[in-house]
């Protein structure tokens, strides 16, 4: 295995927090980005006797600067792993309650951030003929959703459909781009909403999933980890489901 680079966006959440360490226990340099200044300078302290490790406290939803941001490290790191664990909405909104406004955020907290970090990274992945690029969906992208509304469904539908284009466009150079779609994980954030449902609620959800259980954050970082790997190299443009039988 050939040790790499690799930029993560959205590092200190609960699954790509799990992939930074399993990256670095690999010996990839990494790259952590995120706007949560504290977890994740906790992070890199963590994983810094393992690997070399860099912080970049930043939005990015914040385009312009994020865009800055990103060139900055593109032409320092030039990372040949990219992963986009962006966006996330644990809100139950009915469809008549939906704002356009809810639209334009979710949008631009799942497909316009993840196509940035394209935009500005893949560029040097062509160049040095190697990449591994995993976007994050989620089941309800898929098909339907218990957890969110329809905005963070037709965000994450779209950026399965982002991808897809991408990979297609990038399919000759050496660079390939797929999609995880998680089902409902356990992480601190989804815990604590499933938390606030009352009995009856959290037992209509359950009932849905075939497993009838969320998935824990460790059963949700292999197949990451898998696509971010040499042996993707002829996977692109897909999407892999983990989601307890939800969707299949």
């Amino acid at each position: 295995m050939t040790v790499r680079t690799a930029l993560l966006i959205g590092a200190a959440g609960g699954i790509l927090r799990e992939v930074s360490r399993a990256l670095a226990d690999q010996g990839h340099s990494l790259v952590l980005f995120d706007r949560n200044e504290e977890a994740v300078n906790a992070l890199a302290a963590e994983l810094s006797g393992r690997t070399k490790v860099e912080t970049v406290v930043g939005d990015i939803t914040d385009i312009p600067a994020a865009e800055r941001q990103l060139a900055e490290i593109a032409e320092q790191h030039a990372p040949s792993i990219l992963i986009n664990g962006v966006g996330g909405d644990t809100r139950v909104i009915g469809y008549e309650d939906l704002t356009t406004e809810h639209f334009e955020q979710t949008h631009l907290e799942n497909v316009t951030s993840t196509w940035i970090a394209i935009k500005v990274c893949a560029p040097y992945m062509v160049r040095d003929g190697y990449g591994r690029i995993v976007n994050f969906a989620s089941a309800g992208g898929r098909t339907y959703s218990h957890f969110n509304n329809a905005a963070y469904v037709g965000a994450k539908a779209a950026v399965i459909g982002m991808t897809k284009q991408i990979a297609y466009e990038l399919a000759a150079t050496g660079v390939v781009a797929n999609v995880v779609a998680h089902g409902p994980i356990a992480t601190e954030r989804v815990a604590g909403a499933w938390e606030k449902r009352d009995p009856a609620s959290k037992e209509a959800v359950l009932s849905k999933l075939p497993m009838k259980r969320m998935g824990t954050v460790e059963e949700a970082v292999g197949s990451v980890l898998h696509l971010a790997s040499e042996s993707a190299g002829y996977s692109t443009g897909a999407v892999i489901d983990i989601n307890g039988g939800l969707y299949m």
